[in-house]
């Protein structure tokens, strides 16, 4: 149960109470006295500065996780008790007898749930009482820290138009040199590598080479696929042949590597094509895929990894990315931080221009903690005071380690709002570099509770707030839209990926699995990618 989803529960056992009208005497009155502390708990977990108050102070940490842990049991025995009516009911001999349940078919069920509730309220007792024992500060919830402790803000702007990600930054010199690598017919290297480090923006780079008219009209077909670090050069193959095949025979979904391959390679026989291999971390993709791409030196392969041993190994003309230059990086950050459809648009006031600077130069010319930061800050009142707090909050990540882009993100992810992190968490469960099916994601998201209703509005419309919300932040990138401009489908950064995997982990959320299947499909084994077995499974989600 993520934070945001304990007014979900509350809902559950608001909705429980009604209907369990059965439960008379000290089992409703345990039970009331659950909904009430539970109450009081969503209110401590919803601070807005919690995760920050968290990481200054060990014990208030333990305190909240204890918080967590005992909400996710109360979720657990209300369900468990529910369960078990609705399988007694399904029981019933006779259908055409009324589906209720008699109170003396209820009776074990009943009497079981009153000793495990009384048993949570006697440790969520316990929980609280060690707040003033051990001197456990988490102070009040404060509007200040967040640019929404209310769902208001994300309700008011629906919808503006924000800085996509093709357009993040000009690139121009960059795309430019990339471009001439690829369209040079002297080259003797049909590979060209664009390599630097997570967060410089080599995604970004090779879809804006690779959207430029000259390279368009210069290749035949063009093919880009993801790669990350888990692959299958049977799914990389499809990929391309989705790409560069129109009318494709249903049948390719039943074509093993070799077959498709050679379709792949019978098209491209006499082509001139560009195939781009995004975000490769092993050598073995390309040794993969090369037998199945026919050679000459008019076609061309481009790569990006983070790893310059696998340009070099492939013998691909390197392009390095290096970080923004101090221009660059300000004028990024003016585009995210005063988007189109603000105030002033790219303008910064005079009185912030200080302050604005020197949040872009803790970034270090890397544009994902650009355009992180400056859709944090586009969510902020333009002062002084509540530019100097994110500041101060950027310093104090950044000298938690030398990893300064991940520190920054973390300060991102703080900063949402506390309905808005059950639904960035969620997002850790899609494989990485997985275009995500808009649609899909607001679905699941709705399922999971982490979307309520708005009055007379829609859930739909409001899940699809918080979409378009997350996105102006910059923690998710659009991958497509609609022709009416609405999010068709999605992606996240593989370091914001990471990060929510870190969060999800933390906050008890959800966690990585290796799984191992017997013969006939059972699980046998389920391990943390730390190798260690869990004590207690919620709930098992495999997304593919």
């Amino acid at each position: 149960m993520a934070d945001g989803n304990i007014t979900y529960f509350l809902e559950k056992l608001g909705n429980f109470v009604v209907q369990e009208a059965s439960l008379f005497g000290e089992v409703e009155g345990q039970v009331r006295l659950l909904r009430n502390e539970m109450e009081w708990m969503r209110l401590v977990l919803e601070d807005a500065d919690i995760d920050t108050k968290c990481n200054d102070d060990k014990r208030l940490k333990l305190w909240v996780n204890q918080i967590r842990g005992v909400a996710y049991d109360a979720e657990d025995v209300i369900d468990e008790f529910m369960f078990k009516i609705e399988h007694q009911r399904q029981r019933r001999p006779n259908r055409f007898l009324p589906t209720c349940v008699r109170f003396a078919d209820k009776l074990p069920f009943i009497h079981e749930l009153d000793g495990r509730i009384r048993d949570i309220n006697i440790t969520i007792e316990k929980i609280l009482a060690n707040k003033a024992r051990y001197n456990i500060e988490s102070g009040s919830p404060s509007a200040a820290g967040s640019s929404s402790s209310t769902e208001g803000v994300v309700q008011r702007e629906k919808r503006i138009p924000i800085v996509e990600e093709a357009d993040v930054v000009g690139m121009t010199r960059e795309a430019e040199a990339v471009k001439q690598m690829l369209v040079e017919e002297e080259s003797e290297s049909r590979v060209v590598a664009i390599v630097g480090m997570g967060g410089l923006g080599k995604t970004t780079l090779a879809k804006k080479v690779y959207n430029h008219i000259e390279v368009n009209s210069h290749f035949e077909c063009r093919a880009l696929v993801y790669v990350s670090q888990e692959y299958r050069i049977r799914e990389l193959l499809t990929g391309i042949a989705h790409c560069i095949m129109t009318n494709l025979n249903p049948e390719i979904s039943n074509m093993d590597e070799n077959q498709l391959g050679k379709k792949v390679n019978d098209y491209l026989k006499y082509r001139r094509y560009l195939i781009v291999l995004d975000d490769v971390w092993s050598i073995q993709v390309w040794h993969g895929l090369r037998s199945h791409l026919p050679e000459s030196n008019m076609r061309r392969v481009l790569i990006t990894t983070r790893n310059q041993q696998i340009a070099l190994d492939a013998c691909a003309k390197l392009y390095e990315l290096r970080p923004l230059g101090v221009k660059e990086s300000w004028e990024l950050f003016l585009k995210k931080a005063f988007p189109f459809g603000s105030t002033s648009p790219g303008v910064c006031p005079a009185e912030l221009e200080d302050l604005g600077k020197k949040i872009t130069e803790k970034c270090k010319g890397l544009p994902l903690a650009i355009v992180v930061s400056g859709g944090l800050l586009s969510r902020k009142e333009k002062t002084k005071s509540s530019w100097e707090k994110i500041l101060k909050s950027m310093e104090w990540h950044l000298s938690q380690g030398p990893e300064s882009c991940l520190g920054i993100l973390a300060l991102s992810y703080s900063d949402l709002p506390y309905f808005l992190k059950s639904c960035f968490l969620y997002c850790g469960v899609f494989p990485e570099d997985c275009q995500i099916k808009a649609s899909k994601l607001m679905q699941m998201w709705t399922a999971e509770g982490f979307v309520q209703g708005r009055g007379e509005e829609m859930v739909e419309d409001v899940a699809e707030e918080y979409l378009e919300e997350l996105i102006h932040r910059s923690m998710i990138q659009v991958a497509g839209r609609k022709w009416d401009g609405r999010v068709k489908s999605c992606r996240i950064h593989d370091l914001l990926r990471d990060l929510a995997i870190s969060k999800a982990k933390d906050s008890k959320f959800f966690e990585q699995v290796d799984l191992k299947y017997m013969d006939d499909g059972l699980i046998r084994e389920i391990k943390t990618t730390m190798g260690e077995e869990f004590d207690k499974i919620r709930g098992i989600t495999s997304i593919n």
